[in-house]
């Protein structure tokens, strides 16, 4: 199977009777320079324990298994049925390679709880989910040490977003709450098989622990959508949900302008404002 070539991609599915679902966000990655910088983005060691997820064909799939030994592991999240026979059919006897079949949102989180956290996550994600899948993982702790993912260019702006810019917003604050953020490349459009009308680039992810400290994670998360719930509105507005006495006095005692806007704080202030309202409550 040449992963490179379209023709060949689609005589392969002809083969299986079907051909790529809009509704799944399949794109397949053809570019194998992108693919290979992804793996080498990963820093793979022999005995990772690996996730991929959605894996569609096996062409990122490949590349792991010239990297793992026997004592590493693959798992793959698909949730196209036909995907799965084809991923079955090509990998199914090896014993280190394992598929979740569903939408990998629903799936993890039962078969992290039996499993545990994995050394390494990746994915050419579908555009429609990608923030919800990214969110997901790190809202439930269970950020790898090192997360490699394919998204649609203006998710990954927003998840490396800086204070004041456009781009910034809660979901850059919560990516690089748990994570150091880096955009890594940006990826032409006839990399992929079909064409999307949309730029794709490359983000990494590693945990730095900077707020391990703070107790209420859960708690956090819940802040981080109210202080963003009115993007043109004063943060002290935006905080009077928890009181004024208590907004105005965190605030201050923070050294924020009740004035300003939320999306103008960096992340560690916006981190220290939540544990300081945290424990006055």
């Amino acid at each position: 199977m040449n992963y490179n070539s379209p023709n060949d991609i689609k005589e392969f599915l002809d083969s299986y009777g079907f051909s790529p679902q809009k509704r799944f966000g399949q794109n397949f990655l053809i570019g194998e320079d992108v693919r290979r910088q992804i793996i080498s983005l990963l820093k793979i060691k022999n005995d990772s324990k690996i996730w991929e997820i959605g894996p569609g064909m096996g062409a990122m799939t490949t590349h792991i298994f010239e990297t793992l030994d026997n004592e590493g592991h693959l798992d793959v999240f698909e949730i196209d049925r036909g995907f799965i026979k084809m991923l079955t059919d090509l990998y199914g006897e090896r014993e280190n390679f394992n598929i979740i079949a569903g939408d990998m949102v629903k799936t993890w989180k039962k078969f992290y709880a039996e499993n545990g956290k994995p050394d390494r996550i990746f994915g050419n994600l579908p555009y429609n989910a990608a923030s919800a899948m990214i969110a997901s993982l790190i809202e439930n702790n269970a950020v790898a040490q090192r997360m490699v993912f394919t998204i649609q260019k203006e998710v990954g702006l927003r998840m490396a977003g800086k204070p004041g810019s456009k781009e910034y917003s809660s979901f850059s604050v919560l990516c690089q709450f748990a994570c150091d953020i880096v955009y890594e490349d940006e990826i032409r459009a006839g990399a992929f098989f079909p064409v999307p009308e949309v730029t794709s680039a490359i983000v990494s992810l590693t945990p730095h622990k900077k707020f391990d400290y703070l107790i209420d994670k859960p708690g956090f998360f819940k802040f981080l959508r109210t202080v963003f719930s009115s993007r043109r509105k004063t943060i002290f507005n935006n905080l009077k949900g928890y009181g004024k006495e208590l907004a105005l006095s965190s605030l201050e005692k923070e050294g924020i302008d009740k004035s300003v806007r939320v999306e103008t704080l960096p992340v560690e202030t916006i981190v220290s404002l939540y544990d300081r309202i945290r424990k006055e409550l």
